[in-house]
C-alpha cells in the first residue's frame, strides 16, 4: 500500500473516531431531571339566602315596639380567592337607606335590626365570612316602633330589607348582588349574582327539579315541581253530559278540601314518593280562597261562591296558590308569565268567585290567571314544604 493511500485511511479512521466521541459528549449533556405543569382551576362562587317576609301585625296601638326574632340569613356556599371575605350587609328602603316603613304618604314608622353581636346601623355588615370556610348563618331581629302621636294613623306600611353580598376585605368589599325582604322572599345564587322575583331558583332535590316558592325558617322551602304530573279534573263528579254535579258534602265543586285533586294529591301521589322524600315533607297548613275577577291577582276573598267558608287544612302535598305562584312571577306581567309557564297551564287550589263550578289556573293560552271548569282536566304541579338538611339538594345553574 502506498504511503498516500495509508495516510487516507488513517485519516478516514480518525475522522470516524472524532464523530463517535462528538455524539457521545452530546448524550452526556442531557440533565438528569425532567419536569412539567399540572393545572387545577377552582372557580370563584357562593349561594347565599334570606328570610321570608317579616310580619309585625297589627293595630299595636302608640308607642309600642313589636319584635321579630330568629330571622337567619344563611351562606350555604363560600368560594373565594385566598385572603378575601363574603360580606353581607343590610340597608332599608327608607330616605338615604333608613330602616323605615310607609303608609303610602307622609306617615313613616322606624323600626331597628340587630344581629347576635346586637344592633346593626344602616349598610352594617351582618355576615363576614372568610375564604375556606363554606357555610354561616346570622340570626337577625327586627324591632318596629309605633307611632309616638297620641293615636295611630290608618294605612298599609310598607317597606324593605335589603341585603347586598360582595367579596373583598373583612367586613367591607365591593357590592355584586342584592337581596330583600318585605313582601317577597329571595336568595343567593352563584358568582355574585343575587336572586330577584323575576328569577327562578330552582333546587335538584333527590333527582327531581322544583321551584322554589318561598324559603322559610329552619332549612325549610316551599316548592312546586318543574314539571308537570300529569293532566287531571279538580273535580271528577260529573253528570251524563259532563255538567258538574253537587258534592255529597254540600260544599262547591271548586272547593279544594277533599277534593278530587286533593284526594289523589295526598294520598296517591305523596305515597309514591321514595321512603326519604315522604320523611322529609312537612306537613303545612293551607288554606284556599276565591277571586272575584279572575285576571286580578288582589281581588280575593276569604269566603267562595254563595259564602263557602274554607277551613284551615294540614297537608303533605297540595295545588300552590295563586298567591304562592306570585311570589316568584309578576302575575300581571304576560311575558313573564309566558316564560313562566313554558307552553303549560297550571291548576292552583283557589276557586272564582263567580261560579260555584269554576277554579282559578295560571293559563297559558292568555298567559295571565284564568278560570277553569272543575271536570275539566288541566295540568298539575304539586307542591310541598320539605327539609332541605335531610335530602340530597344542589342549586340548578
Amino acid at each position: 500500500m502506498s504511503k498516500l493511500k495509508t495516510k487516507q485511511v488513517i485519516a478516514t479512521g480518525l475522522s470516524a473516531l472524532m464523530m463517535m466521541f462528538s455524539v457521545t459528549s452530546v448524550f452526556a449533556a442531557e440533565p438528569d431531571s425532567k419536569s412539567n405543569t399540572l393545572n387545577y382551576e377552582v372557580s370563584s362562587r357562593y349561594d347565599w339566602m334570606i328570610h321570608s317576609t317579616i310580619d309585625f301585625g297589627e293595630d299595636a296601638g302608640t308607642n309600642k315596639t313589636i319584635d321579630r326574632t330568629g330571622n337567619g340569613v344563611k351562606v350555604l356556599k363560600n368560594v373565594i380567592p385566598e385572603g378575601k371575605y363574603l360580606n353581607i350587609s343590610v340597608k332599608g328602603s327608607g330616605a338615604s337607606d333608613a330602616f323605615t316603613v310607609s303608609n303610602g304618604g307622609s306617615e313613616v314608622l322606624n323600626y331597628d335590626v340587630s344581629d347576635d353581636n346586637g344592633a346593626v346601623g344602616v349598610n352594617g355588615n351582618v355576615l363576614s365570612v372568610p375564604a375556606g370556610t363554606n357555610t354561616a348563618t346570622q340570626n337577625m331581629g327586627f324591632k318596629l316602633n309605633t307611632t309616638k302621636k297620641s293615636a295611630e294613623v290608618a294605612g298599609q306600611y310598607n317597606g324593605r330589607v335589603i341585603y347586598n353580598a360582595g367579596v373583598g376585605d373583612k367586613n367591607g368589599g365591593t357590592i355584586s348582588g342584592g337581596s330583600t325582604s318585605g313582601g317577597t322572599t329571595e336568595g343567593g345564587s352563584s358568582g355574585g349574582t343575587v336572586m330577584t322575583p323575576s328569577e327562578l331558583k330552582t333546587l335538584d332535590i333527590e333527582g327531581t327539579k322544583y321551584v322554589v316558592l318561598e324559603e322559610r325558617e329552619n332549612n325549610q322551602a316551599l316548592v312546586m315541581t318543574t314539571s308537570n304530573i300529569g293532566s287531571r279534573e279538580f273535580q271528577t263528579t260529573l253528570g251524563p253530559y259532563g255538567e258538574p254535579i253537587a258534592r255529597h258534602d254540600g260544599k262547591n265543586n271548586s272547593t279544594y278540601e277533599n277534593s278530587t285533586i286533593d284526594n289523589y294529591l295526598e294520598n296517591e301521589w305523596y305515597n309514591s314518593l321514595s321512603s326519604k322524600m315522604k320523611v322529609a315533607i312537612q306537613p303545612a297548613n293551607i288554606k284556599q280562597v276565591s277571586y272575584t275577577t279572575y285576571n286580578d291577582p288582589n281581588a280575593k276573598q276569604e269566603t267562595g261562591p254563595n259564602g263557602q267558608v274554607y277551613n284551615t287544612i294540614r297537608r303533605h302535598v297540595f295545588l300552590p296558590s295563586v298567591s304562592e305562584l306570585g311570589k316568584v312571577v309578576d302575575l300581571k306581567n304576560p311575558d313573564k308569565v309566558k316564560a313562566f309557564l313554558n307552553g303549560a297551564s297550571i291548576q292552583t287550589r283557589d276557586s272564582y268567585q263567580c261560579d260555584t263550578d269554576h277554579t282559578m289556573i295560571l293559563s297559558a293560552y292568555d298567559n295571565n290567571i284564568n278560570t277553569n271548569i272543575t271536570g275539566s282536566p288541566e295540568d298539575v304541579r304539586p307542591a310541598f314544604v320539605v327539609d332541605l338538611s335531610q335530602v340530597n339538594c344542589s342549586v340548578v345553574k
